[in-house]
């Protein structure tokens, strides 16, 4: 038996026992799971050579995959996001019979083939999320992550036929919407993005919480310990941050009751850090194992983390990486998506008065995120301007970005610097995620009122 033939019988099992699949998991050596997963891996090495790009490449390079048993088998071969952004279609071994995207805004969304039977494959494996976190009968859900083009809502949505959940998956809507709810329908699980749980612990705190929680499930970006520990101080329950990305279509990690690291889903992955630095910090790089129509072999992830060293306290053998400590790259997750410097760069292109640095940074005041502008400004360039030209553009070329604004689940700011500020060395980072960082968030670039030394920050707010 492989895993994925494993993993069917711990879901029928768990339909009836939901408890029951975490708890024989516990039990499982570790070797032993990657040895049931073997077979699984040399089928997805001999089924790569059906897609152009894989064959090619591949024997170029001079790796015969008909031999190769492991991404280990592949000498220096890594599949880029490029791949996935301009040519994704190379890469099918199989009928697709769906895509999902990426949020990205860089002009190339990341796109993955799949078909309904992964998809639903997939979404019963991120199940064991709630399973290490103690949710069963009796519990009523609420989702709110994004229903789109990309993973979001539709995983939970397809997940939860799989439980004995009470579950509502509505898509991104407004968090004053859900507040109104949560007694209605006594919700005691929320899934969403850890911005979006901000806005709504803001609404609660100003009207009144009425119930507790059992569980904040967050994904679709980090999330910084000083909001995690308001949230769960305020709804007294623990905060479950996931891994997942479109490319790997499913939960790639989770995080358990013991909140220390993210579990590798060893079922459907191969994990590598790639390159680690003396701390052992490197890129994540996955190889499917299960999936036939589109599998990813050492796919650069672009995210930077490192493997934890200790067993887990709750005793499940999946091992374990580090919360994502950043990008290789500039990109930034956050309410507006996957963002790059070029999405930024559009914003700016008509503003006035503006000289060549600038630098975006997303920040975070209390329970709020916000994108901070820190652009340089010449005599006689008026910050009011600028930021209406930025927002007017926002607002007109951008109305998935425009909504999450005027919903407040992310705030805009300006900071304007004089000339020569923002460049301390030769290279100048555009984008940057200060979201956590130790003291006062932005405070170089905060004045408390027009004319003092530093910078001039403008505010601006929904309906201003």
């Amino acid at each position: 038996m492989n895993l994925a033939g494993m993993s069917d019988l711990l879901f029928a099992l768990g339909r009836r026992r939901p408890g029951a699949p975490f708890a024989i998991l516990r039990r499982m050596p570790l070797p032993v799971l990657h040895a049931l997963r073997r077979p699984g891996l040399r089928a997805t090495m001999r089924r790569a050579r059906r897609s152009p790009y894989y064959r090619e490449t591949l024997a170029h390079m001079g790796v015969d995959l008909g031999r190769a048993r492991g991404p280990e088998d592949l000498g220096e071969f890594f599949l880029t996001p490029a791949v996935l952004k301009r040519q994704p279609e190379s890469l099918l071994c199989g009928t697709p019979e769906l895509a999902i995207e990426s949020s990205g805004t860089s002009g190339h969304v990341t796109k993955v083939y799949l078909s309904r039977h992964e998809l639903e494959y997939a979404a019963r494996q991120g199940n064991l999320l709630f399973a290490a976190n103690g949710v069963g009968p009796g519990d009523r859900l609420l989702c709110t992550l994004d229903l789109a083009w990309g993973l979001g809502s539709l995983l939970v949505e397809r997940g939860v036929r799989h439980t004995p959940l009470f579950a509502m998956v509505v898509g991104r809507v407004d968090p004053v919407e859900s507040y109104r709810r949560l007694e209605e329908y006594r919700f005691n699980v929320l899934v969403s993005d850890p911005f979006w749980l901000g806005r709504l612990t803001e609404i609660a705190r100003e009207r009144g919480r009425r119930r507790a929680m059992k569980l904040l499930v967050g994904g679709g970006e980090g999330i910084t310990p000083r909001l995690r520990a308001e949230l769960e101080r305020f709804w007294e329950a623990p905060v479950a941050m996931t891994y997942a990305s479109t490319e790997a279509a499913t939960v790639l990690g989770f995080e358990c009751a013991a909140h220390d690291g993210y579990h590798v889903n060893e079922f459907d992955f191969v994990v590598e850090i790639v390159d680690p630095d003396p701390a052992g910090y490197g890129e994540v790089v996955v190889t499917t194992v299960n999936r036939t129509v589109m599998p990813l072999l050492r796919y650069r992830t672009g995210d930077v983390a490192r493997w934890m060293d200790a067993a887990c306290r709750c005793g499940l053998p999946f091992r374990r990486i580090s919360a994502i400590r950043g990008r290789v790259d500039e990109q930034v997750s956050c309410a507006w998506g996957n963002v790059h410097p070029e999405f930024f760069a559009h914003l700016l292109r008509d503003a006035p008065g503006l000289g060549a640095d600038w630098q975006v940074a997303l920040i975070e005041r209390d329970l709020s995120p916000a994108v901070q502008f820190r652009l340089e400004t010449g005599d006689g360039a008026s910050g009011e301007q600028v930021a209406d030209v930025v927002m007017s553009t926002l607002q007109r070329t951008c109305p998935e970005a425009w909504l999450a604004y005027t919903q407040r689940l992310i705030d805009v700011e300006f900071a304007f610097v004089p000339p020569g500020t923002l460049r301390t060395q030769r290279k100048l980072l555009r984008l940057v995620d200060e979201r956590g960082a130790p003291g006062p968030v932005g405070r170089t670039f905060i004045a408390t009122r027009a004319g003092e030394q530093g910078a001039i920050l403008l505010a601006v707010r929904p309906g201003m």
